[in-house]
């Protein structure tokens, strides 16, 4: 028990306290009251020890990007349960993925000691459209993707020099879909008399391909027939065609279909023959978005007992009274006139059910036996993200609790019997949302171009006491970036999206506007997306998922080796060698041929040779190296019937304008073609010993011998001794000699060649020569020759020898920001084009809860809209929304 207490001990909630109190005095005269509440308490307590979750969110700087951009962002992991920022995880990795469910990028950040930031550069012949920003840790895995941050993100592109394309739906008549293409060129002068070719994939509606000729306008019109029956993706496939393709491209179609599906939710998930009860329905088109409906409850008399409308996004919620016996339907119509039969869930004769109403701060249960069990065998259990609040009987089958005494967001109320079993389960939403406050102060009350802005951003609790934490804030040009209020926001998704399966459309309306709609907006969601992130039943079981995943604590090396039988080959050596800070390593397989190289740190590219050598053994072994294993990557996000671009063509004309300044590259669409060429490397011939070496001279410092003797040549080299035809590295014995690659032992064999026949020269000493095992012992000169001399063969490396660049951390970038400091700079005729004024993730507050920001104003006279956001050391989430006036140049 004194664990328990430890973890629940919350000093800002005196309210609980006396509420935990009472619950454990009730107890305090029947030791199986107690005996039952440890042990729901313990298996509670489990998911901290055995299965600790964590959640990520991700802040950017702006909502939508052009190619060519950097997407900047700053990751926040923290503990599911407290929100705090303490985890096991060490890195998080970011995906950018397109409409195909294929990963355009992924990089893994690190975590320093203000968490984890870094960013994606948008290739410049990115097509444009919407792709899936989403982040999470190996860890976070083991519960499936459906609870990884996940955002949607629009990326424009104007770089790309040449035919570009845009789509337009039109009404669906009949089954049909008139779909418009509207080609156009870099100057944005339509397109004519071009051949174009289309084809459907996912359909089997319009095979094969169909030729169109673009009109004086550049357009084609054609029709896609509707399936009702076949939701699959669908995409068509665009070539403009001159005799050769001049312009290809996919686009995703989204599903026009009219059909829809409501599912009906009895509260708390029962539904009980005589009685009345709420039922919540939510309405899905096959799109996957909402559809707005209403209809009417009938019986299996066909009389009418109760009518409906959504309320909100499909979703509603209306009382209904059970009778004995007998089935109801209902008859829903659709805001398109489409009208369908449902039938609702049959009432049972036998259960326990649980009512709640949010009245007046209070949350007011109910709770309805008609089951066998006594009254005095149910139990009211209370847990918010998997903390347990209280465990209290229901004899009086109902009760209040104060909302204050509870913390913000989804909280559970089951109502479970004395066996452990879960009879009902409700979610609300409430608790005390004391967020903390940020006023922002400015040193001027306007600016003008290339002027230093000084910010002080005031972060204190509801207490006025200052909040340490880490933050992160971004700024930008009101007019070119717009803000999507509706979208995720660190409080909506902290709270509320994390926490439940299924895309939330909208998340931050249910914490806008008129708090009494709010509330029931919310109620009908907590009424029907039922799928959450801690199942009640089975942690009261005790049922833990066994995790698949490990905990990334640090960046390991991993895998097995096995014999010429495909057997483990325990008891193995393995050696791992890296150009990475110089880096050696050993270990041995265990009984299974698994080995295990942990406690290293290696950013992204970094090579590392592997080497398996079995002792006592005249035949080799296999060494096969672990991949990292990620889920496959989803888009889980509907595409909606209308993409609008969310920025205006200004934004992206800036953007390309800014991209060719910074001395980006030109993207060009050209004719597909082949090139056929030797290809021209400095080093012909690489070994799996490339780059490893301690030192080496290359053909540029030969240069100035062209007529030394091959011998001769080693004497350059630093620790390389050379008397008449005998060579030692160090003084040692004789080394190994490699001629790409190639064993010689014969030194007379050198003796044809040149220093103008060699590429480079290689020497291994000590640790690095390891790699050779014991051929290596004296050291290892590796000669590389340049292309055309004849080689005495060619090899590839033994099946014990394996050369990995596995995925590591991204290195720290920064974002730039001009300094205007003196007039030679601050007058230069090179335009500031900034859209993200300012992006600084990598934000703390000082001892008095304030975070100093500061940074120079761009050309473009549009005020700045500024998003502060972050988390406080207890857990706090902070958010805030300002704007700096950019008045006049």
């Amino acid at each position: 028990m004194r664990d328990y207490y430890q973890i629940m001990k919350n000093k800002s909630r005196p309210f609980f306290c006396v509420l935990l109190f009472l619950t454990f005095v009730s107890f305090a005269s029947d030791n199986k009251g107690l005996d039952f509440t440890n042990r729901i308490i313990g298996s509670f307590n489990k998911i901290w020890i055995g299965f600790p979750q964590e959640k990520a969110y991700l802040q950017t700087d702006k909502p939508y990007y052009s190619a060519g951009e950097n997407l900047w962002f700053k990751g926040y992991l923290v503990n599911a349960t407290t929100h705090q920022p303490k985890t096991f995880s060490r890195y998080l990795y970011v995906e950018l993925i397109d409409k195909s469910d294929s990963v355009i990028s992924r990089v893994k950040i690190r975590r320093d000691s203000l968490g984890f930031s870094g960013s994606i550069k948008l290739k410049p012949e990115l097509s444009p459209g919407y792709y899936t920003l989403r982040a999470f840790t190996y860890w976070m895995q083991n519960l499936s993707g459906d609870f990884f941050f996940s955002k949607n993100i629009y990326i424009g592109n104007s770089i790309l020099d040449g035919v570009s394309c845009q789509i337009n739906y039109g009404t669906p008549v009949n089954g049909n879909i008139p779909v418009k293409l509207s080609f156009s060129n870099s100057s944005q002068s339509p397109v004519s008399g071009k051949n174009v070719l289309v084809s459907e994939s996912g359909s089997h509606t319009f095979k094969g391909k169909h030729s169109f000729t673009t009109s004086p306008e550049g357009k084609i019109m054609f029709q896609l027939s509707v399936d009702s029956a076949d939701h699959a993706r669908k995409s068509i496939e665009v070539t403009m065609t001159d005799g050769k393709p001049i312009y290809k491209n996919r686009f995703y179609i989204p599903d026009f279909s009219t059909d829809f599906d409501v599912q009906f939710f009895p509260e708390s998930g029962v539904l009980l023959n005589d009685n009345m009860q709420i039922v919540a329905f939510k309405a899905i088109g096959a799109d996957g978005l909402s559809v707005e409906v209403k209809g009417k409850i009938y019986t299996s008399k066909d009389e009418e007992v109760a009518e409906f409308s959504s309320l909100h996004k499909g979703m509603g919620k209306f009382l209904f009274v059970t009778k004995p016996g007998e089935s109801c339907y209902a008859i829903v119509k659709s805001a398109e006139g489409i009208e369908k039969r449902f039938n609702l869930p049959l009432a049972q004769a036998e259960g326990v059910a649980l009512h709640l109403t949010n009245y007046g701060g209070r949350i007011v249960y109910e709770v309805i036996n008609h089951s066998t069990r006594p009254n005095n065998s149910l139990y009211l259990l209370i847990h918010s993200r998997g903390k347990v609040y209280a465990i209290q009987p229901v004899n009086l089958l109902g009760g209040q609790i104060s909302e204050s005494a509870l913390p913000a967001g989804i909280n559970s109320f089951a109502i479970i019997d004395s066996a452990g079993h879960t009879l009902c389960e409700r979610l609300i939403f409430g608790g005390a949302l004391n967020l903390p406050g940020i006023r922002m102060k400015s040193d001027k009350a306007s600016y003008g171009k290339r002027e230093p802005v000084d910010l002080n951003l005031d972060i204190r609790t509801a207490l006025g006491k200052p909040c340490a934490g880490n933050f992160s804030v971004s700024i930008t040009d009101s007019r070119m970036v717009k803000k999507d209020t509706l979208a995720d926001n660190i409080l909506s998704y902290l709270l509320l999206s994390s926490d439940i399966k299924g895309y939330i459309e909208d998340p931050v309306a249910y914490f806008s506007g008129n708090s009494v709609l709010s509330g029931e907006k919310m109620d009908v969601l907590m009424l029907t997306q039922g799928w959450r992130r801690f199942s009640t039943a089975d942690v009261v079981k005790g049922q833990l998922a066994k995790p698949t995943y490990y905990l990334e604590a640090g960046q390991a090396l991993s895998g097995k080796v096995i014999n010429l039988v495909n057997k483990p080959s325990k008891n193995c050596d393995i050696i791992v060698l890296s150009g990475y800070n110089n880096m050696m390593r050993t270990t041995q397989t265990d009984s299974l041929g698994r080995y295990l190289i942990d406690g290293i740190e290696f950013p992204d590219s970094t090579s590392f040779i592997l080497k398996a050598k079995k002792k006592k053994s005249l035949t080799d072994v296999e060494i096969i190296p672990d991949s990292d294993l990620f889920l496959k990557a989803t888009n889980n996000i509907p595409i909606p019937r209308t993409e609008q671009i969310p920025a205006s063509e200004a934004y992206f004309e800036q953007s390309r304008e800014k991209y060719y300044y910074e001395g980006g590259m030109r993207a060009i669409n050209i004719d597909e073609v082949t090139v056929m060429a030797d290809k021209i490397d400095s080093k012909p011939y690489r070994q799996y010993y490339d780059g490893m070496s301690d030192s080496q001279i290359t053909s540029r410092e030969f240069e100035r011998f062209p007529s030394m003797h091959i011998i001769q040549s080693f004497s350059l080299i630093a620790g390389v001794h050379v008397v008449g035809n005998r060579i030692s590295i160090r003084g040692g014995g004789d080394p190994l000699i490699l001629i790409d690659g190639i064993e010689t032992g014969d030194v007379e064999a050198l003796s044809y060649l040149t220093a103008s026949d060699v590429d480079e020269i290689a020497v291994f000493k000590g640790a690095s020569a390891a790699i050779f095992g014991s051929r290596g012992g004296n050291g290892v000169i590796a000669i590389t020759l340049k292309s055309g001399i004849d080689r005495f063969s060619k090899i590839s490396a033994p099946p014990s020898l394996v050369h990995v660049t596995p995925l590591g951390f991204m290195k720290p970038t920064q974002f730039y920001v001009p300094k205007y400091e003196v007039d030679s700079v601050r007058q230069s005729a090179i335009p500031d084009l900034r859209t993200t004024i300012y992006w600084n993730p990598k934000l703390r507050s000082d001892s008095t809860g304030n975070v100093h920001v500061k940074f120079y104003t761009a050309d473009t006279a549009n005020n700045y809209s500024v998003v502060l956001e972050g988390i406080t050391n207890e857990g706090e989430i902070c958010r805030y929304v300002g704007t700096l006036k950019r008045e006049g140049n």
